[in-house]
């Protein structure tokens, strides 16, 4: 069993690293914006911010417990990509979600950046950004495949804009299209997963985007976007499936032929995001009991992790993550 110490020793480095790099990010990306002569539309305040969580989940948790999972050290190189990757990410998808491009101009810019004629700044430092991840990531056809499942599911996550979306394809867009951005980061760097490790991350990017849902309920609600947590409120029915999924990982993970310690440490990054993803839901039960979901203010939908009650709850709920081993 993992301890309460231990559990709260690795987050405590997490959060550590977190805050020593942030102001670096933070650098780096006006370095960038002047370096490039980039226009003040593309670099924007929640722009910045979104860079930043993008390239905070992307290097400390897909990647880097990754590679100290297997005993490897990100080099400056795939960092330098990473990097690049987190800024195109979130642009990428704003072609999409703002509709400055059609679906058709999309899939164009996955399969032939190359020949690709960019109209607006947009959609100009999205392709030149691909460009250049492809120029300097050693497997530049896994690059392109991995972009063009990605595209897919989120061509397919359209789906979610229509109410009558069953469950279980709800269930299986959202695991796929956060499964498919974590194999995207791996497919830039210097080693790729092997099959075992690639398993292990897909219950681990399902669980992710349910932890992202049922943060965005407000938002999602507001935006006509369905998602399980607003759609098939059944809280006790998603914590379930939830924790199910929880158990797979685990012993996923378990099962990997690596040190004890790496596996614990690993598990313990990755849950730190699921544990608030639980939170989250466990208030969402707690409000619907007294009131229909969408009869419920921003603050009764919205889950604040930021007071001290919270942190350590927080901590404990990260430790029973870790520890859950569930049914085979």
């Amino acid at each position: 069993m993992v301890s309460y110490g231990r559990t709260a020793r690795v987050l405590y480095r997490l959060y550590s690293r977190l805050n020593r790099h942030r102001p670096l990010l933070q650098q780096r990306l006006l370095e960038l914006k002047t370096g490039w002569d980039l226009p003040d539309s593309l670099f924007t305040r929640q722009s910045m911010l979104r860079f930043t969580k993008y390239h905070e989940l992307s290097l400390h948790v897909v990647c880097n417990s990754v590679y100290q999972l297997t005993g490897r050290q990100l080099t400056p190189e795939e960092q330098e990509r990473i990097f690049l990757l987190s800024i195109f990410g979130p642009l990428y998808d704003d072609l999409l979600d703002d509709n400055i491009l059609s679906a058709e101009k999309v899939a164009e810019l996955t399969h032939s950046p190359e020949s690709f004629e960019a109209e607006t700044d947009t959609a100009r430092l999205v392709r030149q950004l691909y460009l250049w991840l492809l120029q300097m990531t050693p497997d530049a056809q896994r690059l392109k495949e991995k972009m063009a499942a990605l595209f897919y599911w989120q061509q397919a996550s359209l789906e979610q804009k229509d109410p009558r979306i069953e469950e279980k394809r709800l269930y299986e867009i959202s695991f796929q299209k956060s499964f498919q951005s974590l194999l995207l980061f791996h497919a830039i760097l210097d080693h790729y997963p092997d099959n075992e490790i690639e398993n292990m991350l897909y219950p681990l990017a399902g669980l992710l985007q349910l932890t992202n849902d049922a943060f965005d309920v407000y938002k999602d609600l507001q935006a006509g976007m369905y998602t399980i947590p607003n759609l098939y409120p059944d809280y006790e029915k998603i914590e379930r499936r939830f924790m199910q999924t929880v158990g797979v990982a685990n012993r996923r993970i378990a099962a990997l032929p690596y040190p004890a310690k790496a596996k614990t440490d690993f598990a313990i990054t990755f849950h730190a995001l699921h544990a608030m993803g639980r939170m989250a839901l466990w208030q969402l039960r707690r409000n619907t009991h007294h009131k229909p979901l969408k009869e419920l203010s921003r603050r009764e939908l919205v889950c604040d992790m930021d007071n001290l009650p919270q942190k350590l709850r927080w901590i404990r709920e990260v430790r029973q993550l870790v520890n859950f081993r569930g049914r085979d």
